[in-house]
């Protein structure tokens, strides 16, 4: 049953985002770990990616906490297809006691990865710059607004910050703008805001489906 419907799903994703490339400049955006089940195992990943792609996506961050190594490369090669950029998603690295070996290692099947909010509030700078050190892949850094002081002088290939609320949203703008950085948008909450970004690149989190 869910086989069936997959492309459906995915078709309605698109219809939904369709109206985003026209006016603005779309960066990346992220699947989850359900949805990385969910598309593989209802065969409708490259649709997915597709989709992606069509609305001129370039990036797709992935969370693969749990996915097997083969289900990790199927995506990612789906994506590379598809001419997106799969970035490993290291999601909430201090409950699973990472240390910077285990981060390289959860970005084996990327071609990239992404530290969060999370590993900025509990790893050091020293910690970034050793992930720098040995990673010779791009990093994509993702913060919230007040984590601005947190932002390492170097070593991030791209930077985004979280505006995912209303009611900060023009302040996180300028934050993103002062930083050089992409403004990542709430599919949720602020996503409708992205025609006031002008020529800004913004991310979605999450992909919606």
């Amino acid at each position: 049953m869910l086989r069936s419907i997959a492309p459906h799903v995915v078709a309605a994703a698109g219809l939904l985002l369709a109206p985003l490339a026209a006016g603005a400049a779309p960066n990346g955006t992220w699947l989850s770990q359900p949805q990385i089940w969910f598309y593989t195992s209802t065969n409708g990943i490259s649709q997915v990616m597709a989709q992606i792609r069509a609305v001129h996506y370039n990036v797709v961050f992935l969370d693969y906490r749990k996915v097997s190594d083969p289900m990790q490369q199927q995506v990612a090669q789906e994506a590379r297809r598809q001419g997106l950029m799969p970035v490993v998603w290291v999601q909430s690295p201090q409950y699973r006691s990472l240390t910077i070996p285990d981060l390289l290692h959860e970005a084996r099947n990327g071609d990239g990865i992404q530290v969060d909010d999370h590993f900025f509030a509990n790893y050091s700078l020293a910690d970034f710059y050793r992930l720098r050190q040995l990673y010779t892949k791009p990093i994509f850094c993702s913060i919230q607004p007040f984590q601005a002081g947190l932002v390492p002088p170097g070593g991030c290939n791209q930077l985004d910050v979280q505006c995912y609320t209303a009611q900060t949203f023009q302040q996180c703008v300028k934050t993103a703008d002062r930083l050089g950085a992409v403004v990542s948008l709430s599919a949720t909450h602020t996503l409708r805001y992205q025609t006031t970004l002008g020529a800004r690149l913004f991310n979605t989190f999450l992909w919606p489906g």
